[in-house]
């Protein structure tokens, strides 16, 4: 499959993340909102050009930035 950032999927399509560019920092900030490496994600929303990526991880409901939705390597499901 084809790696591609998070920011870059389709709407309400799913993916399967592979690796998070970041520091610790980030990735920490990351498992804590329950997106982690093989976690498969939902991408239900992606608001402008640069606008916040909503995305469904388990049951909760996330609004990332483009920053960091960006450093969120994935691969379509």
């Amino acid at each position: 499959m084809k790696k591609i950032s998070l920011a870059q999927i389709k709407t309400n399509h799913k993916a399967k993340v592979i690796e998070i560019l970041g520091g610790q920092n980030l990735q920490d900030r990351l498992m804590n909102m329950g997106v982690h490496k093989g976690r498969e994600l939902l991408k239900l929303s992606h608001i402008g050009l640069r606008g916040p990526v909503v995305i469904k991880s388990g049951r909760s409901i996330l609004a990332l930035g483009h920053g960091v939705a960006a450093k969120i390597i994935v691969e379509a499901v």
